[in-house]
């Protein structure tokens, strides 16, 4: 390999965990769009290890994580494989000193998600989840609208959340609609409308959720979550009320409407094209992954980072509520971890 060069040697060491249909199509795209060197690709199948490290610039390709931690040694690791392999590898490298992204969710349960968090704190280290909703441009202007007095206080939401089937088979975290698909919307409330002071839910099977949820800030709002809808035709669609005659709609992640009085005053209608129909910029892989890297350059601090993995862990918590209360048919109270 040819000698770095000192233009090289001032960008970001990153190595990848995962070359996955999700990496392969959402993360590595990103690269290049950054700064950084992508020093170490990893994945158990070393061919998809090397085909996403000749397409996207990878210097090194590996099949174990220690091995390439360990020559390696890059500025920040992203790791994008299953939720219990996430948290796993998250405490390996934070006891490394190396910061790490990992993608959703940050592991399969609330307490393993704060056992990395105590990591975090232990190391002095970020690690930060991939909840691109708090990324993305719509969401963001929402928050800020929310919490501006114009809006008035939030006093009631609707999210109506909709795709293809899943498996739901037991154990297998990337089968089970609620933990894979949901996690999304799930996290999405809790960064609009802040946290959850009860939870009451219905499901009559794995694959539909009704939910009734009462806000600590004293709002309140139900979620309507089914994967008896289409992949091909997603629903994904938000309602935010706050003082009379303010209302602020979400649709499909990234157009957002902003009506005072029956007047719109604001919104995120973003015009573009691309083969694929989305854009990595609007629906948050982009900016998230910017903010990592651009805490690695010391760009920003970790407080400044809105998906640390604490509030990871809160949004684990309410996810556990909601199947404690629909399992049991009674309210329940999201775990609380300090």
């Amino acid at each position: 390999m040819s000698a770095v060069t000192p233009e090289e040697e001032k960008l970001t060491r990153l190595a990848v965990v995962g070359c996955g249909r999700l990496a392969t199509a959402r993360i590595f795209p990103c690269f290049p769009r950054m700064p950084v060197r992508l020093v170490g690709v990893c994945d158990l199948d070393g061919a998809k290890a090397r085909q996403n490290a000749r397409r996207h610039g990878g210097e090194k390709v590996y099949t174990a994580v220690s091995k390439m931690l360990d020559e390696t040694k890059p500025d920040g690791l992203v790791v994008c494989i299953g939720p219990e392999q996430h948290a796993a590898i998250a405490k390996q490298a934070l006891s490394l000193g190396i910061p790490v992204y990992t993608e959703k969710p940050p592991a399969p349960t609330a307490a393993e998600a704060w056992a990395v968090a105590l990591a975090s704190r232990k190391a002095g280290k970020l690690c930060m989840s991939a909840f691109k909703y708090r990324y993305a441009p719509a969401q963001v202007k929402t928050r800020a609208l929310v919490r501006a007095p114009e809006f008035g206080k939030l006093t009631a939401l609707n999210l109506v959340r909709a795709c293809g089937p899943y498996k739901n088979t037991p154990g297998d975290a990337r089968s089970e609609f609620l933990l894979d698909f949901c996690i999304h919307p799930i996290d999405q409330v809790l960064f609009l409308a802040g946290e959850v002071d009860e939870v009451f839910a219905a499901a009559p099977t794995p694959a539909n959720y009704a939910i009734s949820v009462r806000f600590a800030g004293g709002a309140v709002g139900s979620l309507s979550l089914s994967c008896h809808g289409s992949w091909k035709q997603p629903l994904d669609r938000l309602e935010l009320f706050g003082a009379p005659g303010r209302q602020i709609t979400i649709e499909d992640q990234i157009f957002m409407r902003y009506h005072a009085d029956g007047i719109q005053k604001d919104g995120n209608e973003p015009r573009f094209c691309t083969a694929g129909g989305d854009s990595l910029a609007e629906t948050g892989f982009l900016p998230e992954l910017e903010a990592f890297v651009g805490h690695l350059r010391g760009e920003r601090n970790a407080d400044e980072i809105p998906s640390r993995i604490e509030e990871s862990a809160k949004s684990l918590a309410f996810y556990e509520a909601i199947k404690k209360s629909a399992a049991s048919g009674k309210p329940v109270k999201p775990e609380r971890f300090e």
